[in-house]
């Protein structure tokens, strides 16, 4: 079973089947199970067809930006906000989560108005603070077809979320951008689907005690239909704030 939006976002519905594992959490924060978060090797074969898209589509001016797409942000911050796969162009050219002009302008206006963010734009990969309020982190690390991960490409990349939820000591609330991230977030918890559903807009608690605040994700597509606006996300960042700050 897969949440569908209560506003009919346009967001494809998916099955994501919950790796067999017991909860991350008892409490407001993850139980830290290893001293370093897991992270996907620079040429990582999980999934063929991913490894298949990477190399049809690798060219000299992209090498070293092909791979998996590294989380940034601190460990220590209290918010993660976990986001689809990287889009192609965009994570090339920055090579890093949430890349795309439009999605990011978004995004980093609203940290920044909730006090969350240094600057209302998004800072260069090589010039990230090292100390940040927020980490952001794709649901799938390495470029999909278009932008498009299969279930079964969620679910392998699904351990290195656990592992960044699992290493981050002070994280209180994850920020959902749309239906699959909320429920990689929900599988990496190790927490059956019929225990939770996906809400946008709101910010509730999982069976773990770990907040989440549901949004639909920050597309081209979902900003210019307006099922995403920029009043009604501040406002959802504005609470997260409230309950981290």
């Amino acid at each position: 079973m897969s949440f569908a939006s209560r506003s009919g976002a346009h967001e494809e519905e998916r099955h994501l089947p919950v790796p067999e594992t017991g909860p991350v959490s008892t409490g407001y924060a993850p139980i830290i199970e290893a001293a370093h978060a897991r992270e996907p090797a620079a040429d990582c074969a999980l999934c063929p067809r991913l490894v298949a898209h990477r190399e049809a589509d690798c060219t000299p001016d992209s090498a070293g930006r092909d791979g998996p797409v590294p989380s940034v942000g601190s460990r220590n911050a209290p918010l993660l906000i976990v986001s689809l796969a990287p889009g192609r162009q965009a994570a090339r050219d920055a090579f890093r989560p949430f890349a795309d002009e439009h999605a990011a302008s978004l995004l980093y206006e609203a940290l920044h108005t909730a006090g969350l963010a240094e600057t209302p734009a998004p800072p260069a990969v090589h010039d990230f603070p090292e100390q940040t309020l927020y980490r952001i982190v794709c649901t799938t690390r390495c470029r999909s077809p278009e932008n498009l991960p299969q279930p079964s490409e969620i679910v392998a990349c699904n351990q290195f979320l656990k592992s960044e939820l699992q290493t981050m000591p002070n994280l209180r609330v994850v920020l959902a951008l749309g239906v699959l991230a909320h429920n990689a977030t929900v599988a990496a918890c190790g927490i059956p689907f019929s225990r939770t559903g996906f809400h946008p807009g709101e910010i509730t608690s999982l069976p773990d005690g770990l907040r989440i605040a549901d949004s639909h994700h920050l597309s081209r597509h979902n900003i210019e239909s307006g099922i995403v606006t920029r009043k009604t996300f501040r406002h959802l960042v504005s609470k997260i704030s409230e309950e981290i700050r």
